[in-house]
């Protein structure tokens, strides 16, 4: 039989994926010191750890050892074959038929004998080897071999998930341990913030959240999928018995010399328990103003209010859009020895130095409210309250701020003016509001261009249609690269809008104004929303055009 493969030489995988410039140096030494703790081949390291893409993977190879790419005829009709469920799982493989001599076994691992042996026993013909990335062929053998992607992943391991003990058995197992090892630290040096597990009726769903953005990751077998959330519940300390209310958890692990803490969270679904990991990098935490990204009039307005002695400063913006980063820059500003800070937070998510912080613990009834009215007692300068929610917590923090407090806290609003608006609907006097309220701060997070791959993209004027203010200028994308997961973007920078109180704005809100009339007069002030933010970053080529309307609504 013509198995039609060669040897391209002494060069390794690895070695030749960044000579390519597919891979950099950094990133294949760091998936070598990984193959060591996983059963997986390098290049399937790679693809996992998102350094390079199945596409490039399967190129390199192909060139490594001789092997044609697969490109797809008109002409070409899957032939059937007859091997074991079990075999083809194992070896997943395609046999076509092209034209009326020409057959060609298509597979992603050239490197499986046990494949060629069986190919030699029941092809009965010559045939061409030409390679394939897995995830295409994955679908053909589903469509044309009748096997589900379940079938492929893995065994079948069916028991009753009302036997806790195996759960905890099968939680404890090494490929188990091995997986969700390996997915955390996947995550992290893909910079993901989040790892979803979401259950469904094709199995679990793994995505992380990079940049902000959902991304797929491969599906485990379906068989884990019960030993995966019990793996992560039991390493969060969570009771895996309880599968029908939610429950939160915490791990404490260290990856490639870092402190990573992982905030775990159960939700029942009608398909099985969903969990979302939260991962907090200790250490990673920006505290320096001048590095969040604001534009030099607005961290000048920002500092220039962090110097009041009493009142109300609000940070706004929906989860996940930098709040807590930027009230913990301002604490760090203002943090010295001649004043006490304290503050009570859901969750604590970084430790600050020389600054007392408090967990707010629901289940012993520690609410905002009730921590809020003990922390006033302890005779504090400074005070941040982690969210307003609700009417008592919002009137114990005017009243705080009205004794002679610095007040920080959050809201869930979409824009700086809304969050005045929303005190108001929660039942704060508007008098009481006007006294206090000191400034707003409004903020999102897009994403940053790529600087290993970004190249420009023609003149605003073109994109828009008009010409933008007094001067046309070149708009950039990122093209993709290795670097940056393909997606040419590479970390996130803030959006902001900062409205500061003033008399104009008192009398207006005083006088029963809203939100259209508030707005009026803060724009006739000279406050510029995050949208008109966003266009000086894409104007400086920090990010694009796209991402601020996506992040804006504009």
């Amino acid at each position: 039989m013509n198995r039609m493969i060669g040897w391209g030489g002494q060069q390794k995988l690895g070695q030749m994926l960044v000579s390519h410039g597919k891979l950099e140096q950094a990133q294949l030494e760091r998936a070598l010191s990984h193959q060591g703790t996983v059963v997986n081949r390098i290049g399937e390291i790679l693809v996992t750890l998102g350094f390079v893409s199945e596409e490039d993977l399967i190129e390199v190879l192909g060139e490594q050892l001789f092997i044609p790419l697969y490109e797809a005829e008109p002409s070409d009709e899957v032939m059937p074959v007859e091997l074991a469920t079990m075999f083809h799982r194992e070896h997943p493989f395609a046999l076509l038929k092209r034209g009326e001599d020409r057959t060609i076994l298509l597979l992603s691992n050239p490197l499986d004998g046990d494949l060629f042996d069986a190919m030699d026993a029941i092809c009965g013909c010559d045939y061409e080897v030409q390679l394939i990335v897995e995830s295409a062929l994955r679908k053909i053998v589903a469509e044309h071999y009748g096997l589900s992607s379940q079938d492929i992943d893995g065994r079948n391991m069916s028991f009753d998930e009302s036997d806790i003990d195996k759960l905890k058995d099968m939680a404890s197992e090494a490929p188990v341990i091995k997986y969700v090892n390996n997915l955390i630290d996947m995550a992290v040096n893909r910079r993901a913030s989040d790892i979803h597990l979401e259950p469904n009726e094709e199995g679990l769903l793994v995505r992380f959240r990079i940049d902000g953005i959902l991304q797929d990751h491969d599906r485990p077998a379906h068989s884990m999928q019960s030993a995966i959330i019990s793996r992560v519940k039991l390493m969060a300390s969570l009771d895996i018995a309880e599968r029908r209310l939610p429950q939160d958890g915490k791990i404490s692990i260290r990856i490639s010399g870092k402190e990573i803490d992982l905030r775990v969270s159960t939700l029942p679904t009608v398909y099985g328990e969903g969990v979302v990991i939260r991962i907090l990098e200790k250490g990673s935490v920006i505290l320096e103003l001048e590095k969040l990204g604001m534009r030099p009039e607005t961290e000048q307005d920002f500092r220039r209010i962090l110097k009041v002695q009493d009142g109300i400063i609000l940070v706004t913006g929906p989860t996940g859009s930098g709040k807590t980063t930027t009230l913990y820059c301002a604490l760090n500003k203002i943090s010295n020895e001649s004043n006490k800070i304290i503050t009570i937070e859901d969750p604590v998510e970084y430790q600050l130095k020389g600054i007392n912080q408090i967990q707010v613990r629901p289940d012993i009834d520690l609410t905002f409210a009730k921590g809020l009215r003990s922390i006033v007692r302890q005779d504090p300068d400074v005070i941040m309250v982690g969210e307003i929610r609700d009417l008592e917590t919002a009137e114990i923090a005017v009243q705080s701020s009205l004794t002679g407090h610095l007040v920080f806290s959050t809201l869930h609003t979409n824009d700086a003016v809304s969050a005045v608006v929303r005190m108001i609907d929660l039942g704060v006097e508007r008098f009481l509001l006007v006294s206090s309220l000191r400034g707003v701060m409004a903020q999102r997070l897009v994403r940053r261009i790529c600087p290993h791959c970004k190249e420009k993209k023609g003149l605003a004027s073109e994109a828009l249609g008009f010409m933008p203010d007094d001067e046309d200028f070149y708009l950039y994308e990122g093209q993709g690269c290795t670097l940056c997961g393909n997606s040419g973007y590479l970390g996130r920078v803030g959006l902001y809008e900062f409205l500061a109180m003033n008399d104009k704005l008192i009398r207006v809100i005083s006088h029963g104004a809203d939100l259209v009339d508030i707005r009026k007069v803060a724009v006739e002030s000279g406050f510029q929303g995050m949208y008109e933010d966003g266009l000086v970053k894409v104007r400086a080529g920090v990010t694009t055009l796209a991402e601020v309307v996506r992040v804006s609504g504009r």
